[in-house]
């Protein structure tokens, strides 16, 4: 089988696909931000999907080369033999595309477990799990930041999953990581700024709506008590780095 030209059509494709052979295989990233947000359409100038962003849970960590080879992709041997554990890259040569497979959970500038939730939905990580995987990025990037800012304006938050943000379950991983703590608040603040400055195009009643459920987020992170090990890390500060720096994966 090859892959479909158009992305979003085979990010679908390998998800079923990977479901017929019980594969457990979900969408994270810009890509599933887009399928989850209708407002993605106001922002089709500024945001452009170049690569397919997947997660699975161990089990099926082992069954990807497997599977993607017969999807028509090539994987990258030397990444994969030595990170395939936690993350796996295929390419789509017809394509020129690149996708990008996580396992267990997602390791970037903070460590994100999220294996154990990729049922409650069928196509994507829930909306909690596409929030934080955005809003764990220290140097956030206009396209980083225009996917939060989709995520805020067409999902509520509350202590739900579903078609809602669920507060709580973000909650309860700062609860007990200072570090993630730390980068979702200075994230939240630079997309305030992104957003008051105008440099994200949004109406007063957007800009009203995606501010408030920013704050929602962080007064659930500011009152869940917090665990002996962050308040440790919080005693030392930003003295020390607190994420893990990210270096860019090439062809």
């Amino acid at each position: 089988m090859l892959p479909h030209q158009d992305i979003e059509k085979e990010m679908h494709r390998l998800i079923q696909a990977a479901q017929e052979r019980q594969i457990c295989l979900r969408a994270l990233g810009g890509l599933a931000v887009r399928v989850r947000c209708p407002s993605a359409e106001l922002f089709n100038r500024q945001r452009s999907y170049a690569d397919i962003d997947l997660i699975t849970d161990r089990e099926g960590g082992s069954k990807l080369e497997d599977f993607f080879q017969a999807n028509g992709y090539t994987p990258n041997k030397s990444f994969n033999t030595l990170n395939g554990a936690s993350r796996q890259l295929f390419y789509d040569e017809a394509n020129n595309r690149q996708v990008d497979v996580f396992v267990g959970a997602f390791e970037m500038c903070h460590h994100l477990p999220l294996a154990d939730r990729l049922h409650l939905e069928p196509l994507t990580t829930p909306l909690a799990e596409l929030f934080l995987s955005k809003a764990q990025i220290v140097e956030l990037n206009y396209k980083d930041a225009i996917d939060l800012t989709l995520l805020l304006l067409d999902h509520p938050t509350g202590s739900i999953d579903e078609e809602t943000i669920n507060t709580s379950y973000i909650a309860s991983l700062c609860a007990k990581d200072w570090g993630l703590y730390t980068t979702i608040e200075l994230t939240l603040q630079h997309l305030r700024e992104l957003i008051e400055k105008g440099e994200i195009p949004l109406s007063a009643p957007q800009k009203s709506k995606v501010l408030d459920r920013m704050d929602s987020i962080l007064s659930a992170n500011e009152a869940i008590p917090k665990s002996l090990a962050w308040k440790a890390r919080a005693r030392i500060g930003k003295r020390v780095r607190w994420y893990q720096e990210v270096e860019e994966v090439k062809r």
